[in-house]
Parts: structure tokens; sequence; C-alpha cells
């Protein structure tokens, strides 16, 4: 009898496709097509860019809340922030020396040393892996968080930070001509907002009632707020009504995070095993941190695909910009397989013990001198 895997490649497959969502929504925001200022021949191709950055913003938040679930009944190790530092330190060096290699006195070339190697060692700068792994560090302070509160105060925490990070922080993009009042001043930054994003996420493991372990009220869910979001983007008629609109869409927004609680549930809730879909799913950091490098990007975006050659017809641009994202999708799957999970992971996978095993001794000998 075949032992089933305990992972549910449901969850698994829609990993992959956040970060298919991810890569699309690069496609809208990093391409040669300018939205700004707003031109009315363009709306078709406006608006769908628009719906693209609701797309990838909803592609973030349900990464994080995939990660977050399992964490946050997990006991922390240094081997999971530590992997991820050094897949990221892989890349990021290796994909630099290569524009180095085949391009040295190109664009990609002229960066001093000190610019390169500070304030850390890393070439490329990674926003969401940066808050991702300090989600990670601070996975153990948030458990302790979460196991210490009720169901009732755990939700009214919930209720306070999307009141702050989310409704108020929003209102301040949109009306932001209040005098001396910035968004930080309130505790927001995608770091914080990972760790909200986590909280939910816990809830939902822990508490999640009637609506949320039903398939069909998350689905009706999720295709409700899809259908707002595609209102909304087809209401951006002008520059000012695009630019407010694009606020709602940040990956802060209220709309954007129900309707990532609504599509993970669903997907919580159904199961099914594939070997191949959960091994395909071990790339997608990888996929991120390869078409997402600072080098790479400009060269994806700018140089081979071009997405303004089909901004004349709102239909034409969504489908290439579909084509050409799956084009780079699959590829930095293949360079992912081949390069870190074939060629190089044994010597991965050695640098990972050895820096785990130094960490756990500083930590061991902190404890033992603490209760000494």
């Amino acid at each position: 009898m075949t032992k089933r895997s305990s992972r549910n490649s449901s969850i698994e497959l829609l990993r992959i496709l956040s970060m298919f969502a991810i890569v699309l929504h690069h496609y809208a925001l990093k391409g040669t097509f300018d939205w700004n200022p707003y031109n009315p021949k363009y709306s078709g191709a406006i608006k769908v860019n628009l719906f693209l950055h609701y797309f990838g913003k909803l592609g973030v938040v349900l990464f994080v809340m995939i990660g977050a679930y399992f964490l946050c009944e997990k006991q922390f190790n240094f081997r999971r922030p530590i992997n991820l530092i050094v897949t990221t330190v892989f890349y990021s060096f290796g994909l630099y020396f290569v524009f180095k290699l085949f391009d040295p006195t190109g664009i990609w070339g002229t960066d001093s040393v000190v610019r390169v190697l500070l304030p850390f060692p890393l070439p490329s700068g990674y926003w969401f892996v940066y808050s991702y792994i300090v989600m990670l560090f601070a996975m153990p302070f948030l458990n302790i968080i979460i196991r210490s509160l009720t169901k009732q105060k755990l939700l009214l925490l919930i209720i306070g930070l999307i009141l702050l990070w989310s409704f108020l922080s929003i209102g301040l993009q949109i009306f932001d001509n209040k005098p001396d009042t910035f968004v930080d001043s309130f505790g927001y930054t995608p770091t914080t907002y990972f760790f909200l994003i986590y909280f939910v996420s816990a809830y939902i493991r822990k508490y999640s009632g009637k609506i949320l372990n039903s398939k069909g009220y998350t689905m009706i869910g999720a295709l409700i707020c899809v259908l707002i979001a595609i209102l909304l983007s087809t209401l951006a008629i002008n520059e000012k009504l695009f630019n407010g609109i694009a606020d709602l869409f940040d990956v802060n927004s209220p709309l954007v995070l129900l309707t990532s609680i609504f599509i993970f549930s669903y997907f919580k809730n159904s199961h099914f095993n594939s070997r191949i879909i959960n091994y395909i799913a071990g790339s997608m950091f990888g996929v991120y941190l390869i078409h997402e490098d600072s080098f790479i990007r400009p060269f994806i975006w700018q140089n081979i695909f071009s997405s303004k050659v089909y901004a004349g017809s709102g239909i034409k641009y969504l489908l290439a910009g579909l084509l050409f994202s799956l084009i780079v999708f699959i590829i930095c799957i293949l360079i992912d397989i081949i390069f870190r999970r074939l060629i190089f992971e044994r010597i991965i996978k050695k640098i990972v013990k050895y820096i785990d095993a130094f960490l756990v001794k500083v930590e061991l000998t902190i404890l033992c001198r603490r209760y000494k």
C-alpha cells in the first residue's frame, strides 16, 4: 500500500499560483509600458495593468499566508531562515558575477565594491525576502503571543492591526496632504504587515469556523472580492482615479487581505496529492530570487520583453503578459532545479548545516549562562 504524503498538494499548487501572480505583476510594474501620465489612448491596457497590481499583491499575501499557516504551530529552528539566507546569497552573487563576466563594462558592471558589499554583502536587494526572513526569526515570539491569547483576544489584535496598518495607512496614502503625519508613525512597514498576516494565518488554523471551512462559501467570497477588484479597475478613467485605486490595491489593502483569506481557505479545504506539484513548489523562492534580482529584472522586462508594444489593446496586453510571465516562470523553475537543487544542493546543505550548528551552540551558551 502506497503511503500518502502529508503535504497537501492543493496548498502547494496555491504556492505555485501565488508566485506566478507575482511574476505577472512584475510584468505590469516593471515593463516598458508607462501608465503614468494617464493616456486615454491606452485606457484598456491601463485598466488591465491596475488589476495586475491587485493580482500581484494578492500573490504576495497568499505566499506569506501559506508559510505562516504551517509555521504558527511549529518549533523554531535556525535552518529555515539560514537556508533562505544562503539561497539568497547564492543567487544574488551568482547572478551578479554572471553579468560581470558577460558584460563587465555595461550598466550591470558599474557598481562599486562598497555599493555591492555594504551595509551587508548582497549585490541585489529583495524587500520580500528581507521581510520574510525577519518573520522567520520572529516566529518563536509570534507563536508565544498566539498561544497566550484567547480566540477573542487574538481576533481583537487582528482587528486593531488591520485598522492601523490597512485602513489608516491606506487612508494616509490617498489623502497624502495631512501635515506632519506619516504612515510609519503607526508602525506600518512591509515587515510588520507580515506579522499581521502571520496572526491571521494562525487564526485560520486554530479557529476557522463554518464559512472558512466550506469550499462553497470560500469560493463565493473569493469570486465576489475579485469581481469588486475588476469593477474598481474599470473605474480608472483618469490619473487621479488610477492612483487612488492603486493605493486600494496595495499589499496592505483590506480587499487584498480578505480575498487572500477566502482563496487560501478554499485551497486549504481541498485535498489531493501530487509529487510533481510538491516538487515544483519547492522552487518558488528560487523563481522569485532569479526573476526579481536587481540585475536580471531590467534585463527581462526592459530588454527581452516589451509590454508597450501591446499597450494599444487591453486584451493583447493581458495575453502578452500571461505568455511572457509563463516563459519567465518556467525558465526560472528549470534554472532553480538544475543549479540549486541538483548541482549545488549538497554544498548549500553543508553550509546551512554548519551555520545552523554554530548558531545552536551560541544559543545554548547564552541560555546556560542565563540560568547559572
